[in-house]
């Protein structure tokens, strides 16, 4: 089975998500901003890259295993991930770090900064 050009793209989404999640975590004292992965990390690192690595390959098997009968339908669905992923990265990381950085100006308060992934909405 080869992948598709779109499930390549989402796992190299998601792999660049979990490493500069990792070190903003470990160097930088960020925190995780998705609840889902946050909970998971409550449970040390190894069971939040375990749950990381499950929620990116179990979905883009799925996807790959149903091209066969679905071609088109998977590729769009692939792309859709892709854009939803990277758009709720984007809007969770913006508000969270520029919301907390915003309040804290204003509060006088210094607060860490959140590290957001959005493996929770892959389908």
């Amino acid at each position: 089975m080869t992948l598709t050009r779109e499930s390549m793209v989402l796992i190299a989404i998601c792999a660049a998500d979990l490493l500069s999640t990792l070190f903003l975590l470990q160097s930088h004292g960020a925190r995780e901003g998705n609840p889902l992965m946050a909970f998971y990390l409550r449970y040390g690192v190894g069971t939040f890259v375990m749950m990381k690595l499950t929620l990116m390959i179990l979905p883009v098997f799925i996807a790959e295993w149903s091209k066969q009968y679905r071609p088109r339908f998977v590729r769009l669905m692939l792309r859709t991930a892709i854009v939803t992923y990277v758009g709720t990265y984007m809007l969770l990381f913006l508000t969270v770090n520029l919301g907390v950085g915003t309040a804290a100006s204003s509060s006088g308060k210094r607060t860490l900064p959140a590290v957001t992934t959005a493996s929770a909405n892959l389908p």
